[in-house]
C-alpha cells in the first residue's frame, strides 16, 4: 500500500513493500486500526444524540424523522471526524517505523517490488509467477524518509 510522508514540508510517497516484512506488518496494524476507532467513536456518539433526542424536552417533541436526522448526522459526522483524527494522530507513529525507507516525490514513481519482479498468473490459481518479464532493475531512490 501507499504511504504519503511528510518531509521538509513536502509530501513524500513510498510503498509497504520496500520496507522489511515486520515493518509492513506494523504498519499495517496501524493503518487498519481506523475501522475499530471509528466504530467505537459512531457507538458512543450514536448513544449519546439517542439518549438527547429522547431526555432533552425540546428534542423530544420533534417529530421522530427529525430525531432521526440528528441521530444520523451525529453518526456519519462522528464517523468522519474520528478517521480523520485518527489519521493525524498516528502520522508519528507511521513516520517513525518508516525512518529509512526509500521516498519518491511523486507517488507514480516509487516501484512496488511486489508487482515488479512477480505478475499473478491467473493460470496457476492467481499465484505469483517467476517468470521474468524483462524488469531486472529499479530506479534507485534518491532520497530516504528521515522522521523529524
Amino acid at each position: 500500500m501507499y504511504i504519503g510522508l511528510s518531509s521538509q514540508n513536502k509530501t513524500w510517497w513510498t510503498h509497504t513493500s520496500l520496507v522489511p516484512s515486520e515493518t509492513h506488518q506494523k504498519v499495517s496494524n496501524v493503518i487498519n486500526g481506523v475501522n475499530s476507532f471509528q466504530n467505537k467513536a459512531s457507538l458512543i456518539s450514536t448513544y449519546l444524540s439517542l439518549e438527547a433526542v429522547n431526555r432533552i424536552p425540546v428534542a423530544k417533541k420533534l417529530a421522530i424523522y427529525f430525531k432521526a436526522a440528528i441521530v444520523a448526522t451525529t453518526f456519519f459526522g462522528s464517523r468522519i471526524a474520528a478517521g480523520s483524527f485518527y489519521q493525524r494522530s498516528t502520522q508519528s507513529e507511521i513516520g517513525k517505523l518508516l525512518d529509512g525507507a526509500p521516498i519518491w516525490e511523486n507517488k507514480f514513481d516509487v516501484p512496488e517490488l511486489d508487482k515488479k519482479f512477480f505478475f499473478i498468473d491467473d493460470d496457476n490459481n492467481f499465484e505469483p509467477s517467476l517468470w521474468h518479464h524483462g524488469i531486472n532493475s529499479i530506479e534507485k531512490p534518491k532520497v530516504f524518509y528521515k522522521h523529524e
